[in-house]
C-alpha cells in the first residue's frame, strides 16, 4: 500500500484513491477496535508525511475517525463473503471524504463542492476504491494465495 501512496501522485495525480481503507478494513476484522485505531492513525500519519499536501495531522485525523465510526460495521458484513471488503471499502471512501469535507472547513480551506464533485468523490472514486479492494486483495489472494482473506494468524 505505501508503494501505491507513494508513486500514484507522481503517475497520475487526478486519481485519488484511498489505497490505505481495504488494508484498514482487514484490520478491522483481524484486530480489536484499539489497534485497528492505531493502525488507522499510522496509516494517516504516513499520507500526511509523504502524500498530503493538508495541514499535517488532516489524514492521520480523518482515517482515524473514519475506523471509530466504521469498525461497528464489521458485525454487518460477514467476512466470509467475498463482497464485504469492496463494500466496506466503498463505505470508507464514502465516510472518509465526507469527514475530510468537514475537516478542510474546520481548517479554513474551503473546498470546491459541485455536482461534479458529487460524482466523482462520492461516487465514482469509492467505486474505484472497491473495485482495487476486489481486484487486489480479493482476487490476488483467491488466485496466488488459496487462503481466505479475514482469517485470523
Amino acid at each position: 500500500m505505501l508503494f501505491f501512496t507513494l508513486f500514484s501522485q507522481s503517475l497520475e495525480p487526478s486519481l485519488r484513491l484511498n489505497f490505505f481503507a481495504p488494508f484498514l478494513i482487514i484490520v478491522f476484522y483481524q484486530s480489536s477496535f484499539l489497534s485497528s485505531l492505531y493502525f488507522a492513525l499510522l496509516a494517516g500519519l504516513i499520507i500526511d508525511i509523504f502524500a498530503s499536501p493538508l495541514r499535517f495531522g488532516v489524514y492521520a485525523l480523518n482515517y482515524t475517525i473514519t475506523s471509530a465510526f466504521l469498525y461497528g460495521q464489521r458485525k454487518n458484513y460477514f467476512a466470509d463473503s467475498l463482497l464485504t471488503l469492496p463494500i466496506m471499502t466503498f463505505l470508507f471512501a464514502v465516510v472518509s471524504t465526507l469527514l475530510q469535507v468537514s475537516l478542510l472547513l474546520i481548517f479554513a480551506k474551503v473546498p470546491n463542492i459541485s455536482i461534479a464533485w458529487f460524482f466523482s468523490d462520492l461516487l465514482l472514486m469509492p467505486a474505484l476504491d472497491a473495485v482495487f479492494a476486489f481486484g487486489w486483495f480479493i482476487l490476488g489472494s483467491l488466485f496466488f494465495f488459496k487462503k481466505q482473506l479475514f482469517q485470523n494468524p
